[in-house]
């Protein structure tokens, strides 16, 4: 009888899970090793006092990649959670009092772009036609690549597309052709922070996202963005994963250019795989020693990193009506605040924020008379974070919440925790505490991105927001995906 090959995942958020059930469903014989107390990474859940946050990702989106990867598992979906289409994908709260509702149905959006800017209906129209087919195509083509080959990209069939995807156009010069109106270009170049970007580095490729946002719809599992990593958590362990937590992997093992294993708490843990669904950078430099890694020091000195964040989690007594589950504010110093961002690396003077509030839809996430709030600011990776700084930003951006929403918060909360760049770095083992890993400029996109593969250790492979295809958590599923087909296709099993 056949020994089934063994694996050794590192990492137990989104890419780590899914690699990990995927490859036990395969036969493989899999143990993974989380460094925290509690699996799901930066989408782990944080609960006090009757109010449940969910601490990091909180936008459902692309929910097919949910539905494929359960059917690659043998299960549904809908056997591990309840999916909800959100009537108001999101409220956007604009200087001077303006404000905005994006809504699920296409034909309320198109007469609000219209109401904005004469024409601006018809525009959009056109404008999410073409994000659809870049999306689409993308999905046929290129999202599901390993890009260990370059030259597949060269197919004859794509390339008339990668010239009219508009790689080398940026995100708002593209977004500026159709709308004039500054309001409109910020309601759809917001998404590319979702990439870790600004819409002044990211590629007029990433359109894709809008039709995710526009046509795919913004979604909800009940309970909570944390339902997906339970899901994750019970197929992995379904199949037979052995999941370790608080058990941090110190080192990889290399014998001869191979993977051998891991060492944790001074242990070597033997396997003929290793994956690696922790923050690519940390893995290369520290748990590779310098002969084996395939990125040199100057590398990630010159990456552009994903903005950092100051994230603030409230629990607020008595009842919020003028926000919406997902909300945000589009400061007038907009191309400012993300050249203080990417260029000058400072604190935001003025910053754009973003607020979830799930009891909005959910009360099961707060107590009866609550509202569970989550803040989110985006700062410049790498900035100094004191105390005093980070509640100083904390306390600026609540009074102005108040001022925006007319709503009274301060005098009513009782539960509030800060999260920012310092515990981004303890908690996730993120460079410079970058929320996202590497942002999606164009010479961090495709075959220019951190490979799925080690260029150096044979049987080494990575998942996750560093590498391909990139930021998000049904992208870091499609990485899983990735990584899963490369093994099997290698006969590494």
């Amino acid at each position: 009888m056949k020994t089934k090959k063994t694996v050794v995942v590192i990492g137990g958020g989104v890419a780590g899970l899914a690699t990990a059930a995927l490859l036990a469903k395969d036969g493989y014989e899999v143990e993974l090793f989380e460094k925290n107390k509690e699996l799901g990474g930066r989408g782990r859940v944080w609960e006090k006092k009757g109010y449940r946050f969910d601490m990091g990702p909180s936008w459902y989106m692309m929910p097919e990649i949910f539905e494929k990867f359960m059917e690659k598992t043998g299960r549904r979906l809908s056997d591990y959670y309840d999916l909800l289409r959100l009537p108001v994908h999101y409220r956007v709260f604009f200087d001077g009092g303006r404000k905005y509702d994006v809504r699920k149905e296409k034909e309320k959006n198109i007469e609000l772009f219209e109401r904005a800017e004469k024409g601006a209906g018809k525009k959009l129209r056109e404008y999410l036609n073409s994000a659809r087919e870049v999306y689409e195509k993308s999905m046929e083509e290129l999202v599901y690549m390993d890009y260990d080959n370059w030259r597949s990209l060269l197919k004859p069939e794509l390339i008339p597309y990668l010239i009219k995807f508009n790689f080398l156009e940026t995100f708002h010069d593209y977004v500026a052709k159709f709308f004039r109106n500054k309001d409109l270009q910020k309601i759809i170049e917001f998404t590319t922070v979702f990439l870790g970007g600004s819409p002044y580095n990211t590629p007029a490729f990433y359109r894709l996202i809008s039709h995710a946002d526009f046509n795919l719809g913004i979604w909800y599992p009940k309970g909570g963005m944390g339902k997906i990593f339970e899901m994750l958590e019970r197929v992995a362990r379904e199949e037979g994963v052995k999941i370790h937590n608080s058990a941090e992997v110190e080192e990889i093992t290399v014998e001869k250019g191979r993977a051998r294993g891991v060492k944790v708490a001074g242990e070597i843990v033997a396997a003929e795989i290793v994956v690696s669904g922790a923050d690519y950078w940390w893995t290369e430099t520290k748990l590779l020693k310098e002969e084996w890694r395939s990125f040199k020091k100057d590398y990630w000195e010159k990456a552009v990193l994903s903005p950092s964040a100051v994230v603030i989690y409230l629990g607020i007594k008595g009842r919020i009506k003028n926000l919406e589950h997902h909300n945000l504010y589009f400061s007038d110093w907009w191309e400012k605040g993300f050249e203080e961002v990417y260029k000058s690396g400072s604190w935001p003077e003025k910053p754009s924020y973003y607020v979830h509030m799930p009891s909005a839809t959910d009360r099961s996430v707060c107590p009866k008379n609550g509202e569970s709030v989550m803040i989110l600011i985006p700062v410049a990776a790498g900035l100094d974070d004191s105390d005093e700084i980070r509640k100083k930003v904390a306390e600026r951006t609540i009074v102005h919440l108040e001022k925006i929403s007319g709503e009274k918060i301060r005098e009513r909360v009782e539960v509030m925790r800060i999260f920012s760049q310092r515990d981004f770095k303890s908690d996730y083992n993120a460079l410079k505490g970058a929320a996202f890993g590497l942002a999606h400029t164009l010479r961090q996109t495709a075959i220019f991105r951190p490979r799925n593969r080690s260029r150096k250790v044979k049987n080494l492979f990575y998942a996750g927001q560093y590498t391909n295809p990139g930021v998000g958590v049904p992208v870091g599923i499609i990485s899983a995906m990735i990584v899963e087909k490369m093994i099997k296709r290698e006969g590494q099993g």
